[in-house]
């Protein structure tokens, strides 16, 4: 296929296409704004909380963050789209008061349709569409995501997950494409596609995030687990552990199958729980900067998982200002933003950060902001309330259909080739 064969060896070359290059214009908007902010504004940019434990709305505004997240459960009274799009636009507007007025990207986990919605389209997992091995399909369904995504106003999906899974006892099998990294490969770069439409500032495309890089999917069975770990306790993370082996193998499963969507544009990479021979990837420098963003040329920004950096191995000071300088840009610190801020600015202050470092990572932020139009003079905080009448539609549900249809797989004990009696 060859997919895999670009794969293969696109690690070894620099770069080619440059899908987050910004027009003149824009650029010279993000260099302005970096030159002009405080140290706290760079770094409330940098910070993501989840909406729900927000101790007052108003720290949207007093400690400018860059983004707010709603995780599994953090939903409106209702979740009705007219509670979500409010919600939304509540928040939106407090970031508009801020000096600069920077608008935020809102994330939400839209994996497989926008689930948390009462009457969104679901879709089959990506195991389902793994199935299908129809990469047309792929991207349209990741257009329609993206269209009831934009009802509520959101601009952020935490999708599509390139996992390659190699262990079916692995916690998020059912993300996975595929156990094959050239199907994983295509058919992430088609659903980054699909979720970011014609570009970033295409209004009815959100936001992409390729996660959760890299090694998902390869982590040895009971790595990173306690020793008394029990399958039936259901109080231990299966989706996290340690993938081992060598850089040409990790490349080969866990890295390559990214550079499609990489070339493809997606905005954001979301880096994994997991450890790489028994390092954290949230903290492993060579991965993050050295790898993605040098070698591969990733242009956008690197943002943790739900609380994934205090699973480094130190007090919480510490596990920041290894990640923030092995390349993490945003930080997904649910709770304790606060403290996040705190240390992160204390961190600066001894020098134990750079400045270079933070602009750079600002920038990359507002690099994507930027392209995505949320910089442009006049951007409305308000969602787009045409949107509403495609939301759930029998045209989706449909295709949605379709989804379902192509991905069911029939099994034959040929030969008694299964484990299973007459």
């Amino acid at each position: 296929m060859g997919v895999i064969l670009a794969a293969a060896t696109a690690s070894l070359l620099p770069a080619q296409p440059r899908p987050l290059a910004l027009p003149a214009a824009d650029a010279r908007r993000v260099s302005d704004l970096v030159a002009r902010m405080t140290l706290d504004e760079k770094i409330g940019q940098m910070t993501q909380p989840d909406q729900q434990f927000l101790e007052d709305p108003s720290d949207v505004d007093t400690l400018f963050l860059g983004s707010v997240l709603s995780g599994g459960d953090s939903d409106p009274p209702t979740n009705s789209l007219a509670d979500w799009r409010a919600l939304y636009e509540r928040l939106q507007g407090r970031a508009l008061r801020t000096r600069l007025k920077i608008p935020l990207v809102y994330g939400v986990d839209a994996v497989h349709g926008h689930s948390n919605v009462l009457g969104a389209v679901i879709f089959p997992h990506n195991i389902g569409l793994g199935a299908t091995r129809n990469a047309k399909l792929v991207e349209e369904i990741g257009r329609i995501t993206a269209k009831e995504v934009r009802a509520t106003g959101i601009n952020w999906n935490f999708a599509p997950c390139i996992a390659v899974p190699r262990d079916d006892r692995w916690g998020r099998t059912h993300e996975g494409f595929s156990e094959d990294p050239a199907l994983v490969a295509e058919l992430g770069a088609a659903a980054v596609r699909g979720l970011q439409g014609s570009g970033l500032r295409d209004p009815l495309g959100v936001l992409a995030t390729a996660k959760h890089f890299a090694g998902d999917g390869g982590t040895v069975w009971g790595t990173g687990m306690p020793a008394d770990f029990a399958p039936d306790k259901k109080r231990f993370p299966l989706d996290r552990g340690d993938t081992r082996g060598d850089e040409a193998t990790l490349r080969r499963l866990h890295i390559d199958p990214y550079i499609p969507s990489i070339e493809a544009g997606t905005g954001t990479i979301m880096v994994t729980y997991s450890s790489w021979n028994g390092q954290k990837v949230s903290g492993h420098r060579r991965l993050l900067t050295d790898v993605l963003k040098q070698e591969l040329g990733f242009e956008g920004f690197l943002i943790s998982d739900y609380d994934a950096i205090d699973e480094l191995p130190g007090d919480y000071r510490t596990n920041i200002r290894d990640s923030v300088n092995a390349g993490m840009d945003m930080f997904m610190v649910p709770q304790k933003y606060r403290e996040f801020i705190r240390n992160l600015r204390s961190l600066v202050e001894a020098k134990e950060v750079s400045m270079e470092r933070i602009d750079d990572a600002v920038s990359r932020i507002l690099r994507v902001k930027a392209a995505m139009g949320l910089l442009e003079p006049g951007w409305s905080a308000q969602a787009d309330r045409a949107l509403e009448a495609s939301f759930g539609s029998a045209a989706h549900r449909e295709v949605a259909r379709r989804a379902v249809r192509e991905s069911l797989v029939l099994l034959k004990n040929d030969d008694r080739a299964l484990p299973i009696a007459d």
